[in-house]
């Protein structure tokens, strides 16, 4: 008997080889529809996706097929020697308008082990986190959350999943321009920084606040955790003021001496407004700092590391390309995942790390809408 191992994650379908076919809607009631294509790819506004069997070789499309029930389906299976994929993709309208789901089920159909390579190709500009898959500073697809791609991080970045805001922040007075800009982590998103430092070195830390939509204190406040030192709340508009911008200082220490300085910004337990913000990080050797100088611009030449977060000099931890997954199946042995996409007409995507949706809810919503079996007319291509 097949054994079955249940993971949650997130990624897409493979341009293969395959007869011509027509595309096949995926649709939801009162939202626009997305499309899969012949070749098993998650079609959206924002660009495509295809998730590849590289390993064993030969792969090709074995057959596509559309179904009704219990909601529009769009059901691939792709073959590669004994390697057996098969996708079923669908629109699950949760709030607040909907994302694509990408279900998969990735079987060893042989007797003996079996390596397998699989690629998630993706458009050339997308930067991948550690849970999310982010254009132009906005997620559109979530990673699997316990399925770990093969791949280098850069000296320094952010761990991705969340939102950079150009131009958010409105600060008073003279300050480093840094301070109008902000990424921000939606509904919860911790935003994440890691630095390369030399094993169990010592670093002074300065996180900058400026929050400029919440008009008293109490209602964004968060908890920064910076690695080897004293986590601390911090609410920007108790601290100096709305539209006024501060910083935090850290006696930072790489504790558990991996070379990477861990920081992060995460919801207060308390916080009513759970979407993380963040406008600057520096990074010392330890020594005295103004702070009103630094708070100026004046002193971002002599720190070891400037991030001007969600800003033109921030980048991702991570390398762009496509992301490579190598899994060990044994004999008869499945993997089974799912994988989300902001569809048309979608604000964000839901990020996996925090739990909020399974594979179960997500049928449930999807299939919830289609239970009189009534279906809208399909939209002209």
């Amino acid at each position: 008997m097949t054994r079955t191992i249940r993971i949650l994650t997130m990624v897409f379908a493979t341009a293969l080889p395959v007869a011509a076919a027509a595309e096949i809607e995926l649709r939801s009631p009162g939202f626009p529809p997305s499309k899969v294509a012949a070749d098993g790819s998650l079609v959206e506004p924002w660009g495509s996706i295809r998730l590849q069997i590289v390993e064993p070789a030969g792969a090709r499309v074995a057959n596509q097929r559309a179904d009704e029930a219990p909601m529009p389906l769009a059901v691939t299976r792709m073959e590669a020697g004994p390697i057996a994929l098969v996708q079923s993709a669908y629109r699950a309208p949760i709030w607040p308008s909907g994302v694509d789901v990408l279900e998969a089920v990735l079987t060893n159909t042989g007797k003996s082990p079996a390596k397998v390579q699989i690629e998630l190709a993706a458009p050339e500009e997308m930067d991948f986190g550690e849970s999310l898959g982010s254009l132009k500073g906005q997620p559109v697809i979530a990673l699997p959350a316990d399925l770990r791609p093969v791949r280098q991080e850069r000296e320094w970045g952010c761990a991705g999943g969340v939102s950079a805001l150009r131009g958010w922040a409105k600060p008073q007075g003279e300050c480093d321009p840094a301070f109008r800009n902000i990424a921000a982590g939606m509904g919860g998103v911790p935003i994440t920084y890691r630095f390369a430092v030399e094993p169990g070195a010592k670093r002074a830390v300065l996180l900058g606040f400026c929050e400029s939509h919440h008009p008293s204190a109490g209602l964004r406040p968060v908890v920064a955790v910076v690695e080897g030192a004293a986590p601390r709340p911090v609410d920007p508009i108790a601290a100096w003021g709305r539209d006024v911008p501060g910083v935090v200082r850290f006696e930072a220490v790489d504790a558990n001496r991996d070379g990477r300085l861990q920081v992060t910004v995460a919801p207060h337990p308390e916080a009513s407004d759970r979407n993380t913000i963040l406008n600057v990080i520096w990074v010392f050797k330890p020594a005295a700092i103004d702070e009103k100088a630094l708070i100026a611009g004046s002193l971002n030449s002599q720190a070891e590391r400037y991030v001007d977060v969600g800003g033109t000099n921030d980048q991702g931890l991570y390398e762009r390309g496509n992301l490579k997954y190598v899994l060990l199946l044994g004999p008869e042995e499945s993997r089974e995942f799912f994988f989300l996409a902001r569809s048309p007409g979608c604000q964000s995507v839901p990020d996996p790390s925090l739990g909020l949706w399974n594979q179960a809810t997500l049928r449930k919503a999807a299939a919830d809408v289609w239970k009189d079996r009534w279906r809208e007319p399909a939209t002209d291509r």
